[in-house]
């Protein structure tokens, strides 16, 4: 899933980097590539790039001359864009790579935005329109968020959430939260490989931040 981000960028300002750690993450001064000759930015074509929409903030993207599938997280926040990806162009580049280049070009304001590859219209959602859950979890759908909620970190039972969400089948419930699980799974497996993030963790809350974790600051 999501590596640990561990830059450290010092100001407050958005300089000519482009990209400096937010509370959230990091973010993304996307304008200041249009025109450019940054790599990423230029190699990213998006009907050439296959991008599946995950959840309001999550996304998978395959750029046209990869075979593996990176984990793209991407919003607006003010003028400026927050994101990370998984792949390591992200990890020790500057800049922002091909993939979330792809996403951002997908919906590009002004123009025609791109469809994923099940048709669905690639949008960039306001930061703050996402609430706590979709922050810490947007590598999950929204029925797989809601049932691992619900089930594995709320009291609620299985068959009882299936009755409240007047599911049919007896499975539907099951499988997405198998799926949840083994994707929360994968995330913290690679969050320990990577640092892990229990010295980011807030010994009160419990708050164990999703994009950013691993942030040295």
């Amino acid at each position: 899933m999501f590596a640990a981000v561990s830059r450290s960028r010092s100001g407050g300002r958005f300089e000519e980097l482009g990209r400096v750690d937010t509370e959230v993450g990091e973010s993304i001064n996307f304008d200041r590539l249009a025109g450019s000759d940054d790599t990423s930015w230029n190699k990213a074509v998006p009907y050439e790039s296959d991008i599946e929409t995950v959840s309001r903030l999550g996304f998978k993207v395959r750029s046209p001359d990869g075979e593996e599938w990176h984990h793209v997280v991407l919003a607006r926040e003010g003028d400026y864009h927050v994101g990370l990806c998984d792949c390591k162009g992200w990890e020790y580049n500057d800049g922002p790579c091909v993939h979330l280049c792809a996403v951002r070009k997908a919906a590009w304001t002004g123009v025609t935005p791109e469809r994923d590859i099940n048709g669905r219209t690639v949008r960039i959602c306001d930061l703050d329109a996402a609430d706590a859950a979709e922050r810490r979890y947007p590598y999950l759908t929204e029925k797989q968020r809601e049932a691992y909620l619900a089930c594995e970190l709320g009291n609620t039972g299985v068959r009882e959430f299936q009755r409240e969400q007047g599911y049919s089948s007896p499975g539907t419930v099951s499988n997405r939260l198998r799926v949840a699980r083994e994707k929360v799974h994968e995330h913290e497996q690679q969050l320990r490989t990577d640092g892990g993030r229990d010295g980011h963790r807030d010994p009160v809350t419990d708050d164990r931040r999703l994009l950013g974790e691993g942030v040295n600051r």
